[in-house]
């Protein structure tokens, strides 16, 4: 199969699957309306060196994503498809790169959009690439880092310019989520030449990527440190090694193996075919130098990142890409020397997602409920579980579709193409019935929108400040209970008088009232509390699950 079709159908997997339907679900907090307001309200200040978050200073990660974000809240307004659009496209930059690398270690041309087609259809870097967080953007350009080293260590002529351009990723990478930029590919690189016996070519290796780093990430920090003179010390000292020593509230100590399993599981459903990727690669002597590339990318990171105190499973994002150029570099070499590759797991695999299909369907007519499983939507059910069955049949008649071909190219692409249908589901069966009200709270504030604008006080806890703060651009807003991330423990006068505890609340509360309305969006429990306290001073109580807004106003 020519390789500009292969290349024609992975940019029509990328657009069905982290496009079409970016819309579509919820803004999910904290992180997607953290991000979001960020963005806004650079955007509306024009101050692209002052890191705020709901107008607290703001230092746990360097401006680079979030500028990002405000410049596609600028091209395509204030909503969740501009807000997610940067790691949408990030991904597909990780997706090249995995491309870049498998052609590279294979000598093959048709491996490079193959490699993509598995990256985009893997389903942890797919579902994390729509969602508004720095780790897509920080995989994007960590993988461009190694894809860019890997290019320069392996020519004769030109390796210059690539480790220039190694180095230069590194450097965004860097501004982006910060020193794992250049852990994860000095340990992966670093690894891959000792293992090769070139350890003496270090020194070269390494000197060039990091006058690209500095080149690019340098006039940016200090334009930084200009702005914002404490936050390499707080970035590098709290956010750096005393989250790596000790977990915080938003890093909770986990098993070392956590990371492992991560790996594993959100590998789906390539990862059922890894036995065969390593069976087909073992013996191949033109293949080991690469291989051994992308198994020091995936292990060196994975050691240190599960070294570490706090873990979150978006830490093995930068590991996907050199996974995916091994699935496609050793499935196509497995393919090739089979006549078929139906095979007794593909029959059982089949017949299970065959059955799903069924299951699915009969629920769809019954109703999950009935046969006692939890629901899943607060919304009508049975046009989703409909959605689901259509998806495990498109998915059962697509891969007996690429079990029809002995090309091997065309065989993987038709692979690529099964998991499709279902992952587009992700983006349309959102579970609002399980997921907390706090998480995804658009409707409840929406209710209140222009309460919460004209208020002369909104109260928020730390679970609804960011959805406030995105819903409405306002930034003064009073926390009251634990600040959790609002407190960035740099004691600044002017920011401690919005933080307030629960014993205080009535108290402040009446106080404010004199000035006009007030607003308080938090808790059900806060909310309730305050609603039986000064019931004559509420003109609207709605409570949401966990979720409560009450409306206040002086007495008439």
């Amino acid at each position: 199969m020519n390789t500009r079709g292969l290349w024609l159908q992975a940019g029509a997997i990328f657009v069905a699957l982290y496009l079409a339907l970016l819309w579509a679900r919820p803004m999910i907090t904290p992180d997607e309306a953290r991000y979001g307001a960020m963005g806004a309200d650079m955007l509306a200040s024009g101050e692209w060196l002052k890191l705020r978050m709901c107008g607290f200073v703001y230092y746990e990660k360097p401006p680079l994503g979030t500028w990002l974000i405000a410049a596609s809240i600028g091209a395509f307004g204030h909503n969740a498809f501009a807000v997610r659009l940067p790691c949408a496209l990030a991904s597909a930059a990780s997706a090249l790169a995995a491309g870049w690398v498998a052609r590279r270690i294979s000598g093959r041309r048709e491996a490079a959009p193959l490699a993509a087609m598995v990256q985009l259809t893997t389903v942890f870097p797919m579902v994390i690439g729509t969602v508004a967080v720095l780790d897509p953007l920080f995989t994007a350009f960590t993988s461009l880092t190694l894809a860019c080293f890997l290019e320069g260590a392996m020519r004769r002529d030109g390796a210059r310019r690539w480790l220039l351009a190694a180095g230069a990723a590194a450097g965004l990478a860097f501004m982006t989520k910060g020193l794992l930029a250049f852990a994860i590919p000095a340990l992966a690189a670093g690894g891959w030449v000792v293992w090769e016996g070139r350890w003496r070519r270090l020194p070269a290796l390494a000197g060039l990527p990091i006058l690209g780093a500095a080149i690019v990430a340098g006039p940016l920090a200090w334009l930084l440190h200009r702005s914002e003179p404490a936050f390499w010390r707080y970035f590098i000292e709290v956010e750096h090694f005393r989250r790596f020593a000790a977990p915080d509230d938003n890093q909770h100590g986990e098993p070392w193996w956590l990371l492992s399993l991560v790996l594993v599981g959100g590998g789906l459903f390539w990862a059922v075919l890894w036995p065969r990727t390593w069976g087909a690669m073992r013996g191949a002597a033109d293949l080991r130098s690469g291989a051994r590339f992308c198994l020091s990318w995936i292990a060196l990171p994975l050691a240190l990142l599960s070294l570490s105190s706090g873990k979150l499973p978006t830490y093995v994002l930068p590991l996907f890409p050199p996974a995916s150029a091994l699935v496609a570099v050793g499935l196509l070499r497995w393919r090739e020397a089979r006549a078929a590759s139906r095979d007794g797991g593909t029959v059982v695999a089949l017949a299970i997602v065959r059955t799903l299909a069924i299951g699915c369907a009969v629920l769809a007519v019954t109703g999950g409920t009935t046969l006692g499983i939890p629901r899943l939507w607060l919304e009508t059910e049975w046009p989703r579980w409909l959605l689901l069955a259509v998806a495990f049949l498109a998915w059962s008649l697509l891969e007996s579709r690429a079990h029809r071909t002995s090309d091997a190219s065309r065989w993987l692409a038709r692979m690529a193409w099964v998991p499709v249908p279902m992952l587009m589901c992700v983006h349309l069966l959102f579970p609002t019935a399980m997921v907390a009200a706090t998480k995804a709270p658009w409707a409840a504030l929406q209710r209140h929108d222009a309460a919460l604008r004209q208020a002369s006080r909104v109260i928020v806890n730390n679970a609804t400040g960011h959805p406030v703060n995105w819903s409405t651009g306002r930034t003064e807003l009073i926390l009251v209970g634990d600040p959790n991330e609002f407190d960035n423990e740099l004691g600044i006068e002017a920011e401690k008088s919005r933080f307030i505890s629960y014993a205080e609340l009535q108290t402040r509360v009446r106080e404010w009232l004199g000035a006009g309305s007030v607003v308080i969006a938090a808790d059900a429990g806060t909310v309730d509390t305050i609603a039986k306290a000064m019931p004559e001073q509420v003109r609207t109580c709605d409570v949401d699950r966990e979720l409560g807004v009450v409306v206040l106003a002086p007495t008439r």
